[in-house]
């Protein structure tokens, strides 16, 4: 198993959530994440985080984790950043972020643009929180399944999705150029229990999601 759990300082809606830790062979805590995973009976295997919006851990979190590092309060990019690029530094391609999706519109932007940054690396890393379910994809064809989710988003990023179609749904399409200034692709619905989504050229956000 080679899965790692990353958890931000802000995870809307947590109470809807249920992670089990054996899933992962890393829990992943950035920052004030160290608090969230508490909330969910989390035992944190890494810390990273400069602590500027919570407690720096004490010695025991320190001494039951397998690494803590302490990053400077100025520098050059988020904790959650720097959980994300360590994460994918040390190898791991299955990486699920809890949070980072929630109140400040800045880091909201920045994180999904987080999966832009890494997305020659892997597909599989996903932004989650207790309401979405957030994943880039390059050219190719990808099954998405409903899960317990009602909405499906298809929205361009960075550019224009070209060939895209969509099939198991409420409203398909068929080689349609999808622009990144459009509302178009938002509100889908699957239909049954896997909607089938292809495309040629861009990339594509496919965000899954319940009203709140």
């Amino acid at each position: 198993m080679s899965r790692c759990l990353i958890l931000t300082s802000r995870i809307d809606g947590i109470e809807h959530l249920t992670i089990d830790p054996s899933d992962f062979s890393c829990i992943l805590a950035a920052d004030g994440g160290l608090d969230r995973a508490r909330e969910l009976g989390l035992s944190p295997t890494h810390l990273i985080g400069d602590y500027d919006s919570t407690d720096r851990p004490d010695a025991a979190t320190v001494e039951q984790a397998e690494n803590t590092i302490f990053l400077p309060t100025v520098k050059d990019m988020t904790d959650s950043e720097a959980a994300l690029d360590w994460a994918v530094g040390m190898g791991y391609t299955d990486i699920l972020v809890l949070g980072g999706l929630g109140g400040r519109f800045d880091h909201t932007m920045g994180n999904v643009g987080l999966l832009s940054k890494h997305l020659s690396v892997t597909r599989k890393i996903v932004l989650q929180d207790g309401a979405n379910r957030v994943r880039m994809f390059p050219p190719g064809t990808y099954p998405v399944r409903k899960d317990d989710y009602r909405y499906l988003g298809l929205l361009a990023y960075g550019g224009t999705v070209h060939g895209l179609s969509v099939s198991g749904t409420k409203y398909p399409l068929r080689k349609y150029d999808l622009s990144d200034s459009t509302t178009l692709g938002v509100s889908n619905e699957i239909l049954d229990k896997e909607a089938t989504v292809s495309f040629a050229e861009g990339r594509l956000l496919v965000i899954q999601s319940n009203d709140t």
